[in-house]
């Protein structure tokens, strides 16, 4: 008799397992899809943004004025993974 209600409970934990593994799986892919998004949008910022030009040794680079304007955004979250993701296309 205990037999049925374990079954079930079995049941539903590989169920239940599945559907996270699903969901992690798709969250997964759009996380790529958004980093690579981020990345193109970096890539291409200096012709959608004027950037200055490196006149003098203070000077910031490019790199420097992007992570800025991150920390600026009001979104902490944001911030830290296009931080991220300029620091990855500096290396």
């Amino acid at each position: 008799m205990d037999e049925a209600p374990k079954k079930d409970i079995l049941l539903a934990e590989l169920e239940r397992e599945r559907s996270i593994r699903r969901t992690a799986r798709l969250l997964s892919a759009k996380r790529s899809r958004m980093i690579d998004e981020l990345d193109r949008l970096i890539s291409h910022l200096s012709l959608l943004v004027a950037v200055p030009s490196k006149t003098s040794e203070g000077s910031q680079t490019e790199t420097d004025l992007l992570i800025e304007a991150a920390k600026r955004i009001d979104d902490p979250v944001f911030t830290d993974l296009l931080i991220q993701i300029i620091q990855e296309r500096k290396k």
